[in-house]
């Protein structure tokens, strides 16, 4: 619900009249209430010190006569004055008379207790909330005197009981509270009826106040408003062309209104004018209009087919710059696909002879051989592994502890024997086999052994082979496809990467070292063709900057909503004069015949394609080019 003008201003005279009533209103109810607290303490005060004036009193009484009759050893008498006492004052609840050695002589409350040592009563043994001097003797309060407290709340007095110069012993009187609670519980109960009363009052003369105010205010705000709501219905109609009541409005009003009301009129009377000229006008505006379309329509489709014929051509040179860089990977591929050929040549060859083995070697040795021979034989080729693979340093190293081991149990050809035991991968068993290896047949059978088993190995060497040469094909392949489409699709980041290094394999043996730290990474919507001719500038940039002799660095990670890919190579970097126009095309400072200068402005206008960035710094031994793309 939308509060209008009145609304507001009763709203807010209302509140500020409804904020000041009410602090007026605690305010006199608080200093009413601490009028009234303050009697009450006033009232409390002198009723307990007309209690204790007159205990004072009687305890003093008392204490002087007991006196006189204990000297007199009249105890009979001192009871019955005891006894008197009690009836004639109300709040008296006991008496007790104690000697110097807490023995009770007399005991008005319980008779039975005397003659026995005075040990704490019941009610000493409540929590004792005051105790005093005053002159020679002692009061104590036991309980609540304040109206709170139980109607046994006592108070106690204890008065010396001496007789010359010699205290005998001592006189308890204990008076009860009640009556003096029960005063200080009516006048409190007054007070909260006092204070009740006033809060009615008070709260009925606000409401009143707040009545006459909002009846008033309403008035008044009616009568400030009517203009306002006139001034209102006239706006709707100008809004909705109808100038016909426009002259019907006028004012004799002086104030702010009045001047409103006036500038309003003129208002309307000059838009008017405008309406009327500017109907005048909508018909030859809509002409032109018209005209102006059609010719901007002819001109969209104009530069529609220039952009289409510039696209189609940025296409082709994006693609011709792939297959000049394939050009130059080449002479590489083809040996990375000619070495798994030779070695598959060479080792279909070795297998062949091998083969010829089960022919000609195997039945010669089976007649030949005792039974333990024999087994020695086919233990070996059943031990005979092919698939672990070893660094040219560790092999070195294994066969040395071979040879070390053979030459220590004197057996001949320890070197020709040690590299067999390795390609067999029978170097951890050989503890096991040196007696057999001691024989007289026992170089003759390993031999046998070693060439059997070279068809496993040859098998694995082929499948190695095979491989790797299914590898540069697939990267082949997928580097070389165009895609003609024009939509984006899901796009692995690393598998692009992955596979421009592949075809980069020839030139990253000439003594590149490759540190790949490819993060997990989501799928992004993106042009992959395009985006593997990025990685392809930049890796092919890196190695010739490098001489392919150095490091290159490749690091992928996800950094909030973007994929972001850094390529460093440790070459002699880009001179700084040249830096701010690497992106330019046709700019190059490789010789001629090796270089286009497409490859950067190419790799820039791809990454803008794809909404993200692309920045690098360089110096002597570290040039680095970062590429950011959204997620």
């Amino acid at each position: 619900m939308t509060l209008g003008i009145r609304g507001k201003l009763l709203l807010v005279i209302v509140s500020v009249l409804l904020v000041v009533l009410s602090a007026h209103t605690y305010l006199q109810l608080s200093l009413q209430g601490a009028a009234f607290e303050g009697e009450l303490q006033k009232r409390t005060a002198l009723l307990k010190e007309n209690l204790t004036q007159r205990a004072l009193l009687q305890a003093e009484t008392l204490g002087r006569l007991a006196a006189e009759d204990i000297a007199s050893y009249n105890f009979f008498a001192l009871t019955n004055k005891i006894q008197h006492a009690i009836e004639d004052t109300r709040e008296l609840e006991y008496v007790l008379v104690l000697d110097n050695k807490n023995k009770i002589y007399i005991h008005s409350a319980q008779p039975e207790q005397q003659q026995k040592i005075y040990t704490a009563p019941l009610h000493a043994q409540r929590p004792i909330n005051k105790t005093f001097k005053h002159k020679n003797y002692t009061v104590s309060l036991i309980g609540d005197i304040l109206g709170k407290g139980k109607d046994n709340d006592l108070i106690e007095y204890k008065f010396p009981i001496d007789i010359g110069v010699t205290n005998w012993g001592h006189i308890l009187l204990g008076y009860s509270l009640e009556q003096l609670n029960e005063q200080i519980a009516l006048s409190q109960h007054e007070n909260e009826e006092n204070q009740k009363n006033l809060a009615i009052k008070t709260s009925y003369i606000a409401l009143a106040v707040l009545v006459i105010a909002w009846v008033v205010i309403s008035q008044i705000s009616q009568s400030l408003i009517s203009p306002i709501f006139t001034l209102s219905h006239f706006a709707k109609d100008l809004a909705a062309g109808d100038f016909s009541r426009i002259h019907k409005l006028s004012t004799t009003s002086n104030d702010e209104l009045g001047k409103l009301t006036r500038n309003f009129a003129y208002m309307a009377s000059r838009l008017e004018d405008s309406y009327r000229q500017q109907a005048q006008y909508s018909q030859t505006l809509e002409k032109q209009v018209s005209q102006r379309t059609h010719d901007l329509n002819h001109k969209n489709e104009e530069l529609m087919g220039a952009l289409c014929s510039l696209e189609e051509s940025q296409q082709q040179l994006i693609h011709s710059e792939k297959m000049a860089a394939l050009g130059q990977l080449i002479a590489g591929i083809a040996h990375e696909i000619n070495t798994p050929l030779g070695a598959i040549q060479a080792t279909a060859g070795n297998t062949a002879k091998y083969l010829s083995l089960f022919n000609d070697a195997l039945p010669a040795f089976l007649s030949s051989t005792n039974n333990e021979e024999q087994a020695f034989f086919c233990h070996l080729l059943n031990q005979a592994k092919h698939g672990r693979v070893m660094s040219t340093r560790e092999e070195r190293k294994i066969k040395r502890h071979v040879i070390n081991l053979l030459e220590e149990h004197n057996l001949n050809k320890s070197d020709e024997l040690a590299d067999m035991l390795v390609d067999m991968e029978l170097d951890s068993e050989l503890h096991d086999i040196l007696p057999s290896l001691s024989s007289k047949v026992g170089f003759e059978i390993v031999a046998l052994a070693h060439k059997l088993t070279g068809i496993a190995r040859n098998s694995a060497t082929i499948r190695t082979a095979i491989g790797r040469a299914s590898k540069v094909v697939f990267a082949l392949k997928n580097f070389t496809h165009l895609d003609n489409g024009d939509q984006a699709i899901p796009t692995n980041i690393n598998h692009g990467i992955r596979t421009v290094l592949v075809l980069y394999q020839g030139l990253l043996k000439q003594g590149c070292e490759v540190i790949e730290c490819l993060g997990e990474l989501p799928e992004v919507s993106a042009y992959p063709d395009e985006l593997n001719q990025v990685w392809t500038n930049l890796i092919h940039n890196g190695l010739y900057a490098m001489h392919n002799k150095g490091t290159l660095t490749i690091n992928t990670e996800k950094i909030e909503n973007h994929i972001v890919v850094t390529i460093s190579d440790s070459g002699r970097g880009i001179p700084s004069e040249i830096q701010p126009k690497i992106y330019d095309s046709f700019f190059t400072t490789k010789p001629a015949g090796e270089g286009s200068g497409l490859g950067l402005g190419i790799c820039k206008r791809i990454i803008d394609k794809h909404h993200g960035s692309i920045e690098f710094t360089s110096e002597p031994g570290n040039t680095t080019f970062v590429v950011s793309l959204p997620i």
